[in-house]
C-alpha cells in the first residue's frame, strides 16, 4: 500500500539539501474514503502509526529522488490520536541525515508524534 495514495495527501511539499541532509516539509490532508479509516476504527476514524511511518519513508523515497526503505524503527513516540480532522493542515516535517531519518508531524501546538528511523538509501 502507498500511504500518500490512499491515505494521507500531500496538499504542498519542500525539500532542501543543508549540510548533508535532506530536510523535507509538508503540509497534510487525509483521504476521508479510505478504507484504512472505515476500519481503524469504525465510527471513530485514528490514523494507524504503521501509516504516520509509511508516509515519512515514501516522503524522504519523493524527496531523495530514489526508493528508501524502512530497516529499522529505533524509536517512536505517539504523543496524540490522529484523526482525519487531525491531519488536514498538519505539518510533517522530516530529516534524512546518513541513513537516520527523524520526523514530528504537529499541527498548531499540538505535536502527534515523534519518530527516528533507521532507512536504507541504498537498494
Amino acid at each position: 500500500m502507498k500511504v500518500l495514495e490512499e491515505i494521507i495527501k500531500v496538499e504542498r511539499a519542500a525539500w532542501e539539501h543543508t549540510d548533508g541532509a535532506l530536510r523535507v516539509a509538508a503540509t497534510l490532508a487525509a483521504r476521508r474514503d479510505s478504507a484504512v479509516y472505515a476500519g481503524h476504527f469504525p465510527g471513530r476514524p485514528v490514523t494507524p502509526g504503521v501509516c504516520m511511518i509509511g508516509a515519512v519513508v515514501e516522503l524522504l523515497s519523493q524527496a531523495a529522488g530514489h526508493p528508501l526503505r524502512l530497516a529499522k524503527v529505533n524509536n517512536t513516540k505517539y504523543l496524540s490520536m490522529m484523526t482525519p480532522d487531525d491531519i488536514d493542515g498538519a505539518t510533517l516535517a522530516a530529516t534524512l541525515d546518513g541513513d537516520t531519518a527523524t520526523a514530528t508531524y504537529t499541527k498548531g501546538d499540538t505535536v502527534y508524534a515523534k519518530m527516528k528511523l533507521t532507512l536504507n538509501t541504498k537498494l
